[in-house]
Formats: structure tokens, sequence, C-alpha cells
């Protein structure tokens, strides 16, 4: 086995130990590394090498374990993959796109363009059979091609009929998705080079000493093809994950430090669009939480995030002062502040449905787990406070709160020694979610002094009959 082979096969055993997620950044990171020293190139390229061939591989195993095709939408809509959200924003914006938005063209091709190459790949059994991974992808390609330019003429064929624009906007999701649409059918053809420009960005913020050259290739381009910016904007988020890159990209290409000065250069305007999107997509994140799952380390690190990003945006750029994109961050922090309005509306009631145990119905444990899901909001939220809007609500109920809570901390832990039956179990369950919830606002010292208070009472009570 020569060298070159030996390295390929440690980088390969080293790759498949990784997860899938962990292979991917790495492979991201190393794609997107444009400062490696020459003797490590080689190197370099063994390990893309190794790890795109793993993912051929599993890719392969997968298509043929289930002798299924591939999901061909996905492959369509591949190169928008790194800039799709799962949520829908109030804002729109330049450099996300919403799956929903994907999927609604997906239908909206096959079942009104009345596209049967579209309408094929819905079921297995009218899936083109293509011998390879490579074959799909290729007619994935060609697929593409035919449903954007079908979807652009369809759009400029209905743009002077107001009932079927209707019509169109209603089977797509609203005005937000044909916006994305729009933006989508505009950027298209500059998707090849987004992700080198968005590394470029990564790079050159990450150097110590700013490469001037580099930053005006960048400029250039941003200026030649204004379309592009949010969706650079959008590659630069993916790889950092933070908002304080955006900014500071932002204020080097408008070569100032005021919001007025990056708002007068577009390209640099669109990266703060895209930080606020952030924020916004934050809400979104909360909302569907607060509708779905109520989990409560959901929902509180989502208010941590939010009040990150807009302590990102407002300590890099002075957006406050800003009479362009100070309202929309004022309505989007308003989103925000009311859904925990609607919340804490709801916290009183619920600890009192949850922690007074006397007649029945008793509360049961969905009761404990909503009274100590909102306690995790409140506490959450009081240490972000002035940054949400909700001062002067916390300031409100915080003495309410914690007269309620020592009131229970002092009566439910006594019932345990009289209750049996029922009660007794009802009795258990709310203090248990009484600790928990007192952790969430006080810590864990005051949950395990309730914890100690819980073992006591459980001693001294009667024995069961």
């Amino acid at each position: 086995m020569d060298g070159r082979a030996v390295v390929t096969d440690k980088a390969e055993t080293f790759l498949r130990g990784l997860t899938p997620r962990a292979r991917g950044m790495l492979v991201r990171r190393l794609e997107s590394d444009r400062s490696v020293p020459s003797e490590l190139e080689a190197r370099r390229r063994l390990i893309l090498e190794a790890a795109r061939a793993i993912a051929e591989s599993r890719g392969a195993a997968r298509q043929a374990a289930t002798g299924a095709p591939p999901d061909m939408r996905r492959l369509v809509f591949s190169a928008f993959e790194p800039y799709v959200i799962e949520e829908r924003l109030v804002f729109p914006v330049r450099g996300f796109v919403s799956a929903a938005t994907l999927s609604h063209v997906w239908s909206y091709a096959a079942n009104e363009l009345r596209s049967a190459e579209v309408a094929a790949w819905n079921t297995p059994e009218t899936a083109p059979k293509l011998p390879n991974e490579a074959a799909f992808r290729e007619e994935a390609a060609k697929l593409e091609a035919r449903l954007f330019d079908t979807l652009a003429r369809h759009i400029a064929a209905i743009a002077d009929e107001p009932k079927l624009q209707q019509r169109f906007m209603s089977r797509i999701g609203g005005e937000v998705a044909r916006r994305e649409i729009d933006e989508m059918i505009a950027v298209r053809d500059r998707l090849q080079d987004l992700p080198t420009l968005s590394a470029a960005i990564v790079h050159l913020l990450e150097t110590r000493s700013v490469d001037m050259g580099l930053l005006e290739q960048i400029a250039t381009y941003l200026a030649t093809y204004p379309n592009t910016a949010g969706w650079v904007a959008g590659g630069v988020f993916r790889r950092q994950g933070a908002v304080t890159p955006l900014i500071a990209f932002a204020k080097l290409l408008a070569r100032g430090e005021t919001a007025r000065r990056v708002r007068a250069t577009p390209a640099a305007a669109a990266f703060v669009d895209l930080g606020l999107a952030v924020a916004d997509r934050s809400a979104s994140r909360f909302q569907t939480i607060l509708r779905g799952s109520r989990n409560a380390a959901d929902a509180t690190a989502q208010i941590g995030v939010f009040r990150s990003t807009l302590g990102e945006l407002t300590t890099g750029l002075d957006i406050d002062n800003d009479g362009g994109w100070q309202p929309r961050m004022v309505a989007i922090k308003r989103r925000f502040s009311d859904m925990l309005f609607v919340e804490f509306d709801k916290l009183l009631p619920a600890m009192r449905r949850a922690f007074r145990v006397q007649e029945t119905p008793y509360p049961g444990p969905a009761d404990g787990a909503e009274a100590a899901f909102l306690c995790a909001l409140f506490a959450a939220t009081g240490k972000s406070r002035d940054i949400l809007a909700v001062n002067g609500l916390v300031g409100r109920l915080t003495p309410l709160v914690d007269q309620a809570i020592e009131l229970y901390a002092l009566d439910l832990p006594t019932k345990l020694r009289d209750l049996d039956g029922e009660a007794r179990l009802a009795a258990l369950s709310a203090v248990d979610h009484l600790i928990k919830a007192a952790g969430f606002l006080y810590g864990e010292d005051y949950a395990s002094h309730l914890r100690r208070s819980k073992e006591q009472q459980l001693k001294a009570s009667r024995p069961a009959a």
C-alpha cells in the first residue's frame, strides 16, 4: 500500500468514527479554509475525498437497502438547502427560504402547472428508474431548470391578472412565500458562486489584518449582482451561527461604523437585514414551542437565543437610533413580548390549579407540568427583562409569584402527612412539580430545601391502611 493509500485509509477510519453531523462540519471547515499551508494541502484534499466517498457510499447503501429512488424534490432544490429554514418569517429576507415554500412550489408545479415530470416523482410507482446516484443528480439538474423556467413564465403570464395572482399566492403560502419565490428566481443563476463568497468572508473576518484586495473583490461582486448579497449573508450565518460576523462585515463593506453609513450601501444593508431575520426566526421558533411541545428547556433556550441576537445587533450597530431598522426591531421585540404577556397571564391561575390540593377534581401531572413550564419561562424572562421589553410586567408579577411559591411551599408538603389514596397521589405529584418550578425560579438550593421538606413529611406521615 503506497503512502497516499495509507493516509486515505487512516482518514476514512477516522471519519467513519464521527457522527454524520460532525463529519459534515469538518468537511465544510476544510472546504472553506483557504489558508492551509502548501505542505498540508495534499492531505486536506485526501480527507475531503475520503469524506465525500463515505457520503456517497452511505447514500448508495440507503438507496439499495430501500429500493426506493431518492427524494427528487430535495435534489431539485439542493442548491437552496443551505438557506432553508423550517420557520415562516414575519419579515421575509433574502438569504432564508422556508421549507414550506419549497414544498408548495413543488406541489404547485405538479398540480396547477400540470407538470407531468414533477408529478411522476411523487410516488415510487411512477418515478423513473435510473441506474445510479449520478444519474439522479443529472436528472434533478434538468428538472430544476425546467421547473423554474416554467414557474417564471407562469408568474409573468399572470402579472396583470389579479384573480390568478391571488389564486397563486393562496396555493404557495401567501405573500411572504411569493416574495421568497421571486427572490429564488432572481438568484438561482448565481447560486454556485455563493458558498465561495461566504467562505471568503468568513476567512476575511478571521484574519488579523483585513485583506483589502479580497474585500474589494467581494464588494465588486456584490455590487454587480445585488440580489446575491442577502444569500451570501445567509451562507455566512450558516457557517458562524451568530449575528456579530454579519454586522462586522457590513461595516467593513460600508467603510463606516454607523447604521446610516451601512444603510447607504445596499449590499452591506443586506447583512443587517439577515441579522434581523435571525431574531425574527427565533421568535417564530419560540411561537412553535409555545403552540406545540411546551418544553421548558427548548423555550428557555430560545429566549436566550433571542436575547443574544438582539444584543449582538444593538451592540454591533446603532440600530436603535436608525429610522429604517429601528421600527422593524421594535416590531420583532413586540412580537416576542406579546407572546410572553399571553403566557404570563396564565401563570398565577396555573399555579393555583397545580399546587392547591383541597377537593376533587385534584390537580394532575399535566397541571403541574404547565405550572412548571410557565415558571421556567418567567425565570428566563426575568434575566432578560430589559431587552425583551417586559420590565414592567416582570416587576409587577415577581412579588405575586414569590408570595404564591412561599405559600405553597409551606402548605403543600404538610398535606402528605394526612392524605391518602387519590388525594395523596395528587399531592405527591403536585409537590414534585412545585420543586421543579421552584428550581427554575430560585435555583437548586431552594429546590433541595423543598425536597428535604417533602422527605421529612413523608417520614412523619401515617402508615397507609
